[in-house]
This record gives structure tokens, sequence and C-alpha cells, in this order.
């Protein structure tokens, strides 16, 4: 009966004091093979692992050889014990080398990489043959070289090749005890090349002289020793050299151990010579006729292997045909219902922009009749019939005009541009307005992130028409301010009508409708008590209940009129923006000139902005926005939030350059955003 090994090692190691370990599992073997295994608690139940009670002492990442017993108590912890230990060997495989190779490399040269502790390994040869060798650490301690006892005669073993048909453990091949290493087959001399040319010359001064004329060859033991330290000193044995073909130097030791005489060796080799040629024929013919009955073979085989197939799989074949056909009505149906779903998605998305424009223009049309400007009840039931039919109102859907006080009107048959063009747009228009790219986009960037921003009153109008063309249609509300606006609900309401200000519709029409952004200038707060209303409303435009849609700016042309109604951190709670004034001639003002007509202006849909995933709080929480980014880090996150997305390369750095240009102008020129340098002098002219 044959043993079922299992190849293992200690989980832990044994002590004196406590001489029990358990062995854990790594492979089992099978047909002379090691076979990993995962699941052992199916081999071994309850532990997964073998119970060893008496171990012997060694190192637990050492693996061995072991065989296992079954307790007959099933009440009892550690069911399976070891019974039988074997030491396993590392297998090496050289078999498609040289042996005389091999010997060089384990006995002359040594092998790098190995344990610097003692190991026995199994090296394979050619024509399935081994032997063992133990390596040690040669005298310089950095290769492993065989160890140089009895290694002129070598036991020679039988390998058994089954053993590659398995799995590597950790990378290395072991051993299968009683199959891999087999039985003795002779020996080889693996002895030094200075040992081996020692032992020539003792069996040359044993056989004869030298004749005359013949060079001397060493005799004595002190001649020998001389001899070889000379070839030893020079670099002329082998393994300091260029290895030797093995083939010269073993013949002419096989021609001295056999005496061969020099006729007998030329007979020899004219007898090779002359039968190479017929050699060579026969192995031609051999391959031709192989050719030749490889072909017949093949032809006859694929006939008979056709027929059978064909004839055992006839009705398979008609049910595939059967499903191909069915499969191509299907696609065909498939391809016919995307096309259907696509129209009814186009139609869904057409009517949802036909409602929100068709509630957008009814209540514009109630503003407009609330406002006093049209007093009879008929006309305004004309205007919603038209709206109701799908015709132009009398008040005009998208305005291209100066600013007026009313909230502009939104035209819905325009499809929005996709978040990821955003960052693109923005630089056309500025390049459309005359204004430098940076300035608009970093404007945007604080808009869009809850800050306030306050406008040299001087470009206030066309910097807001540039931003508004991107993302409102062109159009945006100017609330004026006069000394009427006395406290926080004036914003609101107007103080001597008391009706809602564009502020407020403002916030109705975002809170309404998320998607549509509606931009709002409080122009002249110079005017009013500045001290009364700007924190409240400062603290309601930073609170969580403000539309994210909601874009507010302020303008302020002089200093308060009443001094002792000034702010005095002002720069605190607003960010100043000023740009150099708009290039006259630029292509706005071109097309003006030749009287184009306004293209329509762009727009973003407000809830379909890219938010930020939950498992990417922690990478924005963790990004490094620089010293100044962590000083206002509340408006770095918002920033960083509202640069996703939007067609920005480096969202991080761009934010960083921002909180850095809030703080101070950075040192390098390049990092310099002109606008935010020309808002904080703005400021500071007001504030003097």
């Amino acid at each position: 009966m044959t043993t079922q090994w299992y190849l293992g090692r200690n989980a832990y190691d044994p002590r004196p004091n406590r001489l029990h370990t358990r062995i854990q599992p790594r492979a089992f073997s099978r047909d002379g093979a090691w076979r990993v295994y995962d699941k052992w608690i199916d081999y071994f139940p309850t532990e997964g692992k073998v119970f060893s009670p008496n171990h012997p002492q060694g190192a637990s990442e050492a693996f061995f050889a072991f065989d296992v017993t079954e307790v007959t108590d099933l009440t009892k912890q550690d069911r399976f014990r070891l019974q039988t230990l074997r030491k396993v060997e590392e297998v090496l495989d050289y078999s498609d080398r040289d042996p005389e190779d091999v010997r060089r490399i384990f006995v002359e040269q040594g092998v790098s990489g190995r344990k610097a502790d003692r190991e026995t390994v199994v090296v394979v040869l050619p024509d399935d043959l081994c032997v063992r060798i133990s390596l040690v650490r040669d005298g310089k301690g950095k290769k492993s070289v065989a160890e140089l006892i009895d290694l002129a005669e070598l036991p020679l073993y039988s390998f058994d090749r089954s053993l590659f048909a398995g799995d590597r453990i950790d990378g290395c091949w072991y051993s299968v005890p009683d199959v891999t290493v087999g039985p003795v087959q002779g020996t080889i001399d693996w002895s030094l090349d200075k040992d081996f040319l020692a032992s020539l010359f003792k069996q040359l001064k044993r056989l004869s002289a030298p004749e005359p004329g013949e060079l001397p060859y060493p005799a004595t033991r002190s001649q020998i020793h001389a001899f070889l330290t000379t070839l030893d000193r020079h670099g002329l044995l082998p393994a300091d050299e260029e290895p030797w073909r093995s083939d010269g130097e073993r013949v002419r030791r096989l021609a001295s151990d056999m005496r061969f005489e020099v006729d007998e060796i030329e007979e020899l080799v004219h007898i090779l010579s002359s039968l190479a040629p017929v050699e060579e024929k026969l192995s031609e013919a051999l391959d031709k006729r192989r050719r030749t009955l490889e072909v017949e073979l093949a032809a006859s085989v694929e006939a008979d292997v056709r027929a059978e197939v064909e004839t055992r799989y006839e009705a398979l074949s008609a049910q595939n045909t059967e499903l191909d056909e069915t499969l191509s009505k299907l696609t065909v149906e498939k391809a016919s219902l995307e096309r259907t779903v696509a129209e009814l998605a186009d139609r869904r998305d057409r009517t949802q922009r036909e409602i929100r424009s068709l509630t957008a223009n009814v209540a514009s049309l109630i503003e407009v009749h609330e406002d006093g400007r049209e007093v009879k009840a008929d006309r305004l039931i004309q205007d919603i019939e038209k709206v109701l039919r799908g015709e132009k109102p009398a008040v005009s859907r998208v305005l291209h005009g100066p600013p007026r006080s009313e909230l502009p009107t939104f035209d819905y048959d325009l499809a929005p541009v996709p978040w990821e063009r955003l960052n693109q747009e923005l630089g056309a228009a500025a390049s459309q307005h005359g204004f430098e790219p940076r300035d608009i986009e970093t404007l945007d960037l604080l808009a869009r992130s809850g800050e306030v921003l306050l406008l040299c009153p001087d470009v206030a109008g066309a910097v807001l028409r540039c931003y508004a063309s991107v993302v409102a249609q062109g159009g945006f509300a100017v609330q004026s301010l006069d000394p009427s606006t006395i406290g926080y609900d004036d914003l609101w309401r107007s103080p001597a009508r008391g009706t809602p200000t564009p502020l407020s519709r403002a916030w109705a029409a975002c809170a309404n409708d998320p998607s549509v952004a509606r931009m709002v200038l409080l122009e002249g707060i110079e005017r009013t008590p500045l001290d009364l209303w700007i924190h409240p409303l400062i603290a309601t435009l930073r609170a969580q209940e403000r539309p994210k849609n909601l874009l507010v700016f302020l303008s302020m042309a002089t200093a308060t009129i009443d001094r002792d109604r000034s702010v005095a951190n002002l720069s605190e709670l607003v960010v100043p923006f000023k740009t150099q004034g708009p290039t006259e001639l630029n292509p706005d003002f071109l097309k003006n000139l030749l009287g184009d007509e306004d293209e329509p202006g762009l727009w973003f849909d407000f809830r379909a902005k890219p938010a930020v995933a939950r498992n990417e709080i922690g990478s924005l929480m963790s990004a490094e926005f620089g010293p100044s980014g962590k000083k206002r880090m509340p408006l770095a996150l918002r920033a960083s939030v509202a640069a996703r997305g939007t067609g920005i390369f480096d969202v991080e750095k761009t934010v960083r350059i921002l909180c850095e240009n809030l703080d101070a102008s950075p040192a390098d020129a390049a990092d310099r955003i002109g606008s935010l340098e020309l808002g904080r002098e703005y400021l500071r002219t007001l504030s003097n």
C-alpha cells in the first residue's frame, strides 16, 4: 500500500519544555507530485492541522513530509496526529544542461542566492538521472558550493519526472519520499578539476614515463602541487575562465581509462566519419516518409471525423440554425425598441422643458401684471392663452439688452451645455467680450462656491453680461438700492410699493426650478446704511437654505454716504473684484458693428452638476491646499466641490492658487490673479 504523504511545516516551534506542536499542511502527494490545497479543514476536521505530541527540534519555516494517523476517540481534540516524519529536499532542475557544466556550477563556481545554512539538494541531470549534494558556504561567504566529500564517486540515482507535473511550493520543487529519487544507477566523478588532474598525473606516473622527445609531465608530489598552483594562480582552470566544452576533457579522460591507442582512436574516428552520410540519408528518408504518412493520415481522419460529427449532430445543427434565425429577429426587435426608447426619452425631455418654460412664462406674465404694467385682466388672459398654445407672449422670453430690475425670462427650448465644457466656454466668452479668461473663471468659481463678490461699478455690467452669456442665457437682474433701503427686510420687499424685489423673485425662482441659474446685482450699496443689513444678508447667502443656483453680486461706487454706517470688516464679508476695462476692439464689438444677430445664450443645468461621492470624501479632506487653504478651509472645500467636473485640469492646484491670491499676491507671477489684486486696491481706495 502506497503511503499518503503530506507536505507542511510547524505552525509554531516546539520548545525544550514543550515538545508538542501543530503542523500546517500545504500540499498532498498524488501520482508522484505535490498538489497544493487550501481547505484542510475538509481533510482534518475541527482543526485543519495535525498534532505532533513529541516533535523534533527544527525551524518552523522548513518544509517536511509526513503521514498521519487518526485517533479512535472522536470526542478528543486533535483527531489527526503525526505518524511518520521525513525530510524533503529541494529539487533543482538542470536536465537541459550538460552534466560537466552542472558540475562546474555547483563544485567550481558556486550558486548565489541560497541559504547560509548547510542544506542537501537534489540536482536533476539529463536522461532522468540525479545526484544528491550538500551545499555549504564558500570561503568568502557569498556563494554556496558542494561539500568536497566523496565527490570522486558521487552516487547517481534515477529520477521520476512526474514531480514537475505538480505544483511548486513557494516557488520551489520538493522531492516526494520514495518516489522522486529512485535507486542508485551508478556513480559520477564530480571532483574538483585540481583533484582530477592530480589523480590523472598519479595514474600516468604508475603507467609509464614520457617517451624521448615528449614533454615531461609532473611526476613527484611537489611537481604536481607546483603545476596545479601555477594553473590556479594564472586563472587557467575552467572554473576561472569561460567554461570548457565538456566533450574534449571528458573524452580524453575516457580514452585514458580505456587505454585507447592512437591508431585505434583514428580508426574509430574514420568509421564514425564514414557512417555520417548514411545516417543523414536515413534521417532524410525517414522524415520524408513520416511527412507523407502524416498527410495521408490527416486527410483520412478528417474525413471520418467530419462524417461522424455531421451524422451525430445533424439535429443539433438544425436547432442551431433555428436559434440563429431567432437571434437575428430579436436583434432587429431590440434595435427597434432602443430607437423607440430613445425617441420617448427625447420626447420626455422636450415635454419637461416645455412645462418649465410654460410655468416660467406664466409666472413672468403674472409678475408683469402685478407690477401694474398691464392692468387689464383680458390682456393677461390673452397672454396666458398664447403661452398655452405655444406662441410668443407679449413679454419677450430671452432678453438681449441692458440689464433691468425685472428677473429675465428663460428659454427652456435650448438644451443645456454639459458641465465638462464649462471652463472652455468661460474662456471663449471672456475672449469674446474682451476680458482675461482667468478673471472670468475666477469669478465663476467664487460665485458658485457661495461667496458674495463686490464688483467695481465701472466693469460690473460688462463682467456680468460676459458671465451670464455662459451660465444664464445672457440675462441678469439689477436691483438699485437707495436711501429708502434701511433694513434687511427692504432687500426682499420694496419699501415704497411693498412688492417683491428682484432678489426675492430670484430666490423664489431658484427654489421653484433648481436647474436654472439666476443672477442678481445689488447696485449702489453705498447709498444705504450698510451696517444695518450687510451682516444678515451675508449670513443668509452662506446658509444651507440658499439655492445653489442663486448668484448674488454687490456693486459699490464710493464710500458710504453716512460714514458712521460703514463696515470696518467689509473685506472679510465679501470678495472685492475688479478687472481691467474690456478691450474695445473685441469680437463682440465687431459683431455689433456688422449688425449680426445675437446668438442664443448658453446655460448649465445646476441639478446635473457632478456631486462628490461618499467614497471621495476622504481624498477631498486630505487634499493639499497650502497654508492659505488651511486658513480658509471651508472656502477651499466649497471651491473644490464647485470645480469638479467642469473641465479644470488640476482642481487641487487651482484651489490652492485661488486661496493664495485671496490672502496676498503669490511670489510666482504666473500664479497671480489680476482681478483679485485690483479688487483689493479698489476696496482699499473706498476705505480711504
